[in-house]
């Protein structure tokens, strides 16, 4: 596909790079139970779920090539990975403790449950490239496909009570990789990124796919952080938006807050995380467009229109930063989801001397140093 990252180098060696170590892994023991067509079948269905049947046959297309370790799977294991995609694809933020249960009943591992999620959330990201994409070059967002869905998913909002800007604590739904014990080419993808650390139990749960953590933080560091192009400060205006709209508390406290730093508005960042766009000042059209569109790209399928489109250019963004805030609001598909499905937000605990840490603290922030920093979600 024409992915539009021109100016982020390495992004889209990244991304086709994270497809085909999530679709087709050389490793016997990944695809044991989880097998490369059971892993193509269902990245297939989240692509249709999203309105991109002509990504799903891209998926599909490289099932012949994919190694055939096993028969064909039993109907059981694939009616249960189905349901997980479509409730992770669907309706992230309605995703909880038991969305995994249907897996482990099945006989899934830790590590495949991880490389199940990662796939999810992947096509989820790479979708919203896709369909973004299409928006800037004047066409649909979203296509007619051949899976009968529901009707097109809205965003799940938590309630304003569990919205906060305060500093929150993510702990993993499954057991995370022993610190103490990682392989060698785990330790290598943690040294290979200052923005990783094994004190992260979100990371440590990541690590059970490292190879799909290793292109991911490279993806994920190119639209984040990558010189020029959309301000910073829009970046995290998009991904506060789109991780309120999913339901993501955590990832909505971590980028409130990184917000509220490089706009230095701390009043707008609490308005928008109570409000989503329309807590943006009236006469703001760069945020209300930008919110426009972040908000209805979150949607599955993805809503954005034409004229989302035609108010980010009035309002003075040009083709870099549309390229940008497209791929801010599809890395944000793939970040909530994994931090929605595999774990749970809770609030950071009181220091006490007997109580031992094993959460995570800003697993989505990016801070100096490799001591203070738990994550990029």
């Amino acid at each position: 596909m024409s992915d539009g990252t021109q100016h982020r180098a390495g992004l889209g060696e990244h991304t086709a790079a994270s497809r085909r170590v999530l679709l087709t892994p050389r490793s016997p023991r990944a695809v044991e139970i989880l097998t490369p067509r059971l892993r193509i079948s269902a990245a297939a269905r989240a692509a249709e779920l999203a309105g991109q049947p002509r990504l799903a046959a891209e998926y599909r297309a490289m099932a012949p090539a994919a190694p055939r370790v096993d028969p064909d799977s039993a109907p059981s294991l694939t009616s249960a990975v189905h349901d997980f995609t479509d409730r992770v694809t669907l309706a992230p933020g309605l995703a909880g403790p038991d969305v995994l249960r249907g897996l482990t009943a099945q006989g899934l591992d830790a590590p495949a449950v991880v490389a199940l999620a990662q796939i999810c959330a992947f096509v989820s990201y790479e979708a919203r490239v896709v369909s973004g994409l299409a928006l800037l070059a004047g066409h649909p967002a979203a296509e007619t496909t051949h899976i009968p869905a529901p009707p097109p998913a809205a965003p799940h909002a938590p309630g304003a009570e569990r919205l906060t800007l305060d500093e929150l604590t993510w702990r993993p739904r499954i057991s995370s990789v022993d610190a103490a014990a990682l392989t060698a080419e785990q330790q290598a993808v943690i040294d290979a990124h200052t923005t990783l650390s094994v004190t992260s139990p979100y990371y440590r749960t990541l690590l059970h796919d490292p190879a799909a953590l290793d292109h991911r933080t490279h993806v994920y560091n190119a639209v984040m952080y990558g010189r020029g192009g959309l301000p910073r400060a829009e970046r995290e205006l998009a991904t506060l938006l789109v991780s309120r709209a999913n339901g993501c508390v955590y990832c909505a406290s971590v980028h409130g807050r990184k917000y509220a730093q490089l706009s230095r508005d701390q009043a707008a960042a609490q308005r928008v995380l109570s409000e989503g766009g329309d807590g943006l000042a009236a006469d703001d059209a760069r945020g209300r467009a930008i919110a426009r569109f972040a908000e209805a790209q979150t949607r599955t399928p993805p809503r954005g229109s034409a004229e989302d489109v035609h108010a980010l250019r009035a309002a003075g963004l040009d083709e870099a930063e549309l390229t940008d805030l497209v791929h801010a609001v599809a890395l944000f598909g793939w970040a909530n989801r994994l931090m929605l499905v595999l774990g749970d937000a809770h609030p950071v605990r009181q220091p006490d001397s007997d109580i031992p840490r094993n959460d995570a603290r800003e697993s989505c922030s990016q801070t100096s140093g490799r001591a203070s920093r738990a994550g990029d979600a």
